[in-house]
């Protein structure tokens, strides 16, 4: 962000994952080192939902900074910390960037009031005010909306409703209630609002602003008994004029001539994610097995399959008293698996009273309390996880090497390496498993080492191994057996060492290739993006400068003054055009330069005959 001076200006209409949006970046800008401290300003309402929404779907732990952790922090670090330097990741209301002494209790009251689940509150009701308008979720168990009263604004009104008619919704129809009086002058003025929001919207596919502020002006004053009709006849007819009509009509006609556009773009984007997957191999079941492994190497049991009252299977998660008792840090870990607690509700009440929920690994297409998506940056994943990406066969650590029986006539051993690349500052940019296999023979009977297999053969030992791993074999070995492997091991990881590396060199070959062309393409890629904004933003320019009198026409002068503005900014940032060019691509294609490589062992496997 900071060397390319961007601003990212996210306008979707609500409802369409603006957070989500907003995460995905934060996400890559952290992955490219390109940001280390986040800081998120947003109303005091949505701050508790941002503080879900990036730890659940992003494994980003941020901390409001309101008073109250000021004061703690304090308390704890002493008077004069900086409570900014205790943390790289912070929300914050925007007031509070205004005035430090300010303090909203609403935000509070709304962190509390979320709506539980069906199950347990079948009659459910939210009071809000219209601070709730913005940013908050409630699609998941909130089908009705009741209007007690109307803002003067048609956008609010749009915005209130976005907060049950927004994507994820399992319900097909959503109802937005507003109560009528018809003896009441007052409530036709409303009704009329009504109805001409949604002449808006049918004319105009979206909510005009420059609409809304005329009927806000009318309604500033409030709604005087004798001049209620007369102010319902000024909103019936608030309209833009010919020429701004025309211009708002052209540019959706060009957003509806994108679509195919974006069509194309969401088909090319689920081709990059299934070719992602397909490389790193990703599935959810190898994920459940290798989150279900460090869960017994800790001592645990399993994930425990169930499923939920829609008959949809879902996974128990173990407990683990004996991971926490030992290391304080996994109840904090754990923690992240229960329903969110409320901002006056102890520790230890919580921990209590709330139990860990189910996990499941796919997207069940609706919100829902009820259950943890699993996912690869979800905290607990990322601990359990990383046991796998330690050190292999520190201290004769032999909880890497196992057995297996294979459909196979011949005895087999692989041993697992792997391959690290890295870029400028220790940056991974590559990680692959590197197979070593051998036909295994007892050390009395060898006259030489083992010798790895040749391509194909080895090929064929990945293959049974992963057919071993995927049935459940009833058949164990005997003790006479298992003894005779465990005693070679150590000798047979010294004879397989040494053919590891060649096999890593040729690998690290073809993926250095591969990360070289990933950073041309990306390089080209930013290239053009940087030419194709500056030819944008000259002809935008050009098109002001040559009609300024016609494009402004019926501007008033705060509109004068901001489009004025736009073009001062537009000639600062076509100013820079020349030097992200030279500067940028070439940063990202640097980025992807393999500066040092590693290799180690991580794993041993024998797979044994199951005949023999």
């Amino acid at each position: 962000m900071w060397t390319l001076c961007a601003n990212l200006f996210i306008a979707d209409d609500t409802g369409l994952g603006k957070t989500i949006e907003a995460g995905l970046i934060a996400r890559e800008l952290l992955l490219r080192k390109k940001a280390k401290t986040l800081v998120v300003a947003a109303p005091p309402s949505v701050l508790e939902q941002w503080k879900a929404e990036m730890e659940e779907r992003f494994g980003l732990v941020f901390e409001i900074l309101d008073r109250a952790y000021w004061t703690w922090m304090r308390r704890e670090r002493g008077f004069g910390v900086n409570p900014w330097r205790t943390h790289s990741r912070f929300l914050i209301s925007h007031r509070l960037l205004i005035d430090p002494a300010y303090a909203d209790p609403m935000r509070e009251w709304l962190g509390e009031m979320r709506p539980g689940s069906p199950k347990k509150d079948p009659l459910r009701i939210l009071l809000a005010t219209d601070a709730a308008r913005e940013g908050l979720n409630f699609q998941a168990h909130c089908t009705d909306l009741f209007h007690f009263d109307l803002p003067w604004n048609p956008g609010r009104i749009e915005q209130r409703n976005g907060r049950i008619d927004r994507k994820l919704q399992p319900a097909q129809e959503v109802r937005c209630h507003y109560f009528v009086l018809p003896q009441r002058a007052e409530d036709h003025v409303l009704e009329v609002l009504v109805r001409k929001t949604e002449t808006i919207k049918r004319e105009l596919g979206s909510l005009a602003k420059v609409i809304n502020d005329d009927i806000e002006r009318h309604l500033k004053g409030g709604i005087p008994h004798g001049e209620a009709d007369q102010i319902a006849q000024k909103i019936g007819r608030a309209d833009l004029d010919a020429e701004r009509k025309r211009m708002v009509e052209d540019e959706l006609e060009a957003a509806r001539d994108r679509q195919e556009d974006l069509k194309a773009q969401i088909a090319k984007c689920q081709d990059v994610l299934k070719a992602s997957r397909d490389w790193v191999k990703f599935e959810a079941a190898s994920f459940r097995d290798a989150l279900s492994c460090s869960l017994e190497l800790l001592g645990a049991a399993p994930l425990e399959r169930g499923e939920d009252e829609k008959g949809r299977p879902v996974w128990a998660f173990p407990s683990l008293d004996n991971a926490a008792q030992s290391d304080s840090s996994w109840a904090s870990t754990l923690d992240t698996l229960r329903v969110p607690r409320k901002t006056d509700q102890k520790l230890a009440e919580w921990r209590k009273e709330t139990p860990i929920r189910p996990v499941v690994f796919e997207d069940q297409g609706v919100l829902s309390d009820d259950v943890v998506h699993l996912h690869l940056e979800q905290r607990v994943a990322q601990r359990l996880l990383a046991r796998f990406r330690s050190q292999g066969f520190v201290h004769h650590d032999l909880s890497r090497a196992c057995l297996a029986q294979a459909a196979d006539s011949i005895p087999r051993v692989i041993l697992l390496g792997r391959l690290s690349l890295y870029g400028n500052g220790a940056e991974r940019l590559h990680e692959e498993i590197v197979p070593v296999a051998a036909r295994w023979t007892e050390p009395s009977r060898r006259d030489g080492p083992l010798r790895a297999f040749a391509r194909d053969a080895t090929a064929r030992t990945l293959n049974l191994l992963d057919l071993a791993l995927a049935e459940s074999n009833e058949h164990s070995l005997n003790d006479t057996i298992q003894r005779k492997l465990l005693d070679a091991a150590p000798r047979d990881i010294d004879e397989l060492l040494p053919q590891l590396q060649p096999q890593a060199e040729k690998l690290a070959i073809a993926a250095m290739d591969k990360l070289r062309c990933r950073g041309q393409e990306e390089a080209a890629n930013l290239r053009a993006t940087l030419e194709h904004q500056r030819d944008h933003i000259r002809a935008e320019l050009d098109r002001h400068e040559r009609q300024p009198a016609q494009l402004t026409l019926g501007f008033d002068a705060e509109e004068k003054r901001q489009l004025q503005a736009n073009m001062n900014a537009w000639r600062r940032r076509l100013e820079q055009f020349d030097g992200d060019l030279e500067r940028e691509p070439e940063r990202i294609r640097a980025f992807y330069e393999v500066r040092a490589q590693r290799v180690e062992p991580v794993g041993l496997i024998y797979l044994w005959p199951e005949t023999n």
